[in-house]
C-alpha cells in the first residue's frame, strides 16, 4: 500500500459525509477502508452497545480480530507486516470504529499509535522483540504520560528512571492509562535522573509488564460511561527496564511527544465528527418514523431547524478536521488548525448529541437508541490530549504569526 498523498484531489462523483477524506486515499487505502466498514458492523456495532449498556468494555475478542486485519499495524511498513497506510487512511479507519463507539474507537486507535512507534522509530533490536508482537496484538502498547499531579505539562513528570548497570530502574505511578487494564508494553515518560541529582530530562521507554512482579502494580479506574477506555493507574518500584528497550532518548522524547500531539488531536477530531454524524443520522431516522400530532417528528419546523443546525456545525467541524489532517500528512506545520479542529469537533459533539437527545425525547436515555452511549462517550473527548482551555491557549500564542496582515499572494 503506498501513502497517499492530499495534492489535487477531487471531489467528482463522490458523495457523502465521508467523501473529503475518502478522496484523498489511494485504491488500497479506500479497500482497506471498506473492510474496516464491514468489519465494524459485524463485530463492532452491536456488541460495543450491548457491553456499554452493562457497564462492560468492550468484548476483548474485537481487539484480537482487528489485529488479525492487521489493523493495528495499518501504518507499519509492509516489510514488517503492517499495510503502511498514510496518515490521513488512519484517520478515516478511525472514523469507522467510531460511527459504533468513541471509546472503542480511542482504544484501538491508541493501541495502533504504539506499532506505528516502534516499527518508525525503534532499534532493531527493539523491533526485533516486540514489533511482531505488537502487530498480532499479543503484546498491547500504549503511552503511559499523566501522572496524579503532571497532565498536559510534561515538564512536571515525577517519574525517575536510574541508570543501574545495563538498565533503568523506574519509579512513579501513571495515571488515566487508556487500555492500561490489559496493556502489557507501554511506552513509559520518565525523567532520567544521572547519579546524584534530583531531575533529568525526559526519556520513553518500552516497559515489559508482561509477568507479574513485586516492582509493578495496576489498578483499574472506574468511570461513569468510559468502561472501553480500560483506564488504569500504574505503579512502578524500581522496575527494571534494559538500556536497549529505551525508544526516546534524554531530551529528545520530549521533543516526539510535542510532535506526534498534533496528530492525536486531529484523531480525536476524526472520531468525534463521525460519532456525531452516527448520533444525527440515528436522531433522523426516528424522528422521520415517530409521529406526532399527524405528521412525523421531523415534519415540525422548530424540531428540524435544530438538526438543521446540528447539521451545518457538523460539517464546518468535519471541514475544519479534514483542513488539518491534510496538513499534518503534507508535513505542514499543524500546531494551530490541530488545535483548532479539536476543540471546535469537541465541542459540537458533545452539543450536537445533547441536541439529538432533546429532539428524540425520553427514549434517548434507553438502550433503543445509542444516543446515551456515544453522550457518555465523548465526554471523554474533551479530557484527552489537551483540554479546551490549553487548546484555545495554542491558538492564542500563534495568532499574530498564524493572522498577520500582508501583502497579496503572501
Amino acid at each position: 500500500m503506498t501513502a497517499s498523498s492530499s495534492t489535487g484531489a477531487s471531489l467528482a462523483g463522490k458523495l457523502g459525509f465521508f467523501a473529503p477524506l475518502d478522496a484523498l486515499l489511494n485504491d488500497a487505502e479506500q479497500r482497506a477502508i471498506q473492510q474496516a466498514r464491514a468489519f465494524c458492523h459485524q463485530h463492532v456495532a452491536a456488541a460495543a452497545h450491548a457491553a456499554f449498556t452493562l457497564g462492560e468494555p468492550y468484548p476483548i475478542t474485537i481487539l484480537h480480530d482487528w489485529a488479525a486485519q492487521r489493523f493495528l499495524a495499518l501504518q507499519a511498513p509492509e516489510s514488517a507486516g503492517g499495510l503502511g497506510a498514510s496518515f490521513l487512511c488512519k484517520v478515516r479507519l478511525a472514523q469507522e470504529v467510531a460511527r459504533h463507539s468513541f471509546a472503542t474507537a480511542f482504544s484501538l486507535n491508541n493501541l495502533q499509535g504504539s506499532v506505528t512507534r516502534v516499527a518508525r522509530g525503534g532499534s532493531a533490536r527493539q523491533q526485533q522483540a516486540y514489533l511482531a508482537g505488537l502487530a498480532s496484538g499479543q503484546l498491547l502498547g500504549a503511552p503511559a504520560l499523566s501522572e496524579p499531579q503532571a497532565g498536559s505539562d510534561l515538564s512536571a513528570l515525577s517519574m525517575r528512571a536510574e541508570p543501574s548497570g545495563q538498565r533503568w530502574l523506574l519509579s512513579g505511578t501513571k495515571r488515566w492509562v487508556t487500555n492500561g487494564q490489559i496493556v502489557n508494553l507501554p511506552l513509559v515518560m520518565a525523567k532520567a535522573v544521572p547519579p546524584g541529582q534530583d531531575e533529568g530530562p525526559i526519556a520513553s521507554f518500552l516497559v515489559d509488564l508482561g509477568a507479574p512482579a513485586p516492582t509493578w502494580s495496576r489498578r483499574e479506574i472506574s468511570t461513569v460511561g468510559g468502561a472501553s477506555f480500560r483506564l488504569a493507574e500504574i505503579e512502578l518500584r524500581e522496575h527494571p527496564v534494559p538500556d536497549w528497550a529505551m525508544l526516546g532518548a534524554p531530551g529528545d522524547a520530549f521533543k516526539a511527544s510535542m510532535a506526534t500531539i498534533n496528530a492525536a488531536r486531529v484523531h480525536v477530531a476524526a472520531m468525534c465528527t463521525a460519532t456525531l454524524y452516527s448520533a444525527l443520522a440515528e436522531t433522523v431516522a426516528y424522528c422521520a418514523d415517530r409521529t406526532t400530532f399527524g405528521q412525523p417528528l421531523i415534519g415540525h419546523q422548530g424540531l428540524r431547524w435544530e438538526l438543521a443546525e446540528v447539521a451545518t456545525r457538523l460539517e464546518a467541524a468535519n471541514a475544519l478536521m479534514v483542513q488539518a489532517a491534510r496538513h499534518l500528512n503534507d508535513g505542514n506545520d499543524a500546531v494551530t488548525v490541530a488545535a483548532q479542529a479539536k476543540k471546535f469537533a469537541v465541542d459540537t459533539a458533545i452539543w450536537g448529541v445533547d441536541q439529538c437527545l432533546r429532539c428524540v425525547g425520553a427514549i434517548g436515555t434507553t438502550p433503543a437508541l445509542r444516543l446515551s452511549m456515544h453522550q457518555a462517550e465523548l465526554r471523554f473527548a474533551a479530557y484527552t490530549d489537551g483540554t479546551g482551555q490549553l487548546l484555545l491557549d495554542r491558538v492564542g500564542k500563534n495568532l499574530a504569526k498564524d493572522y498577520c496582515v500582508t501583502t497579496e499572494g503572501e
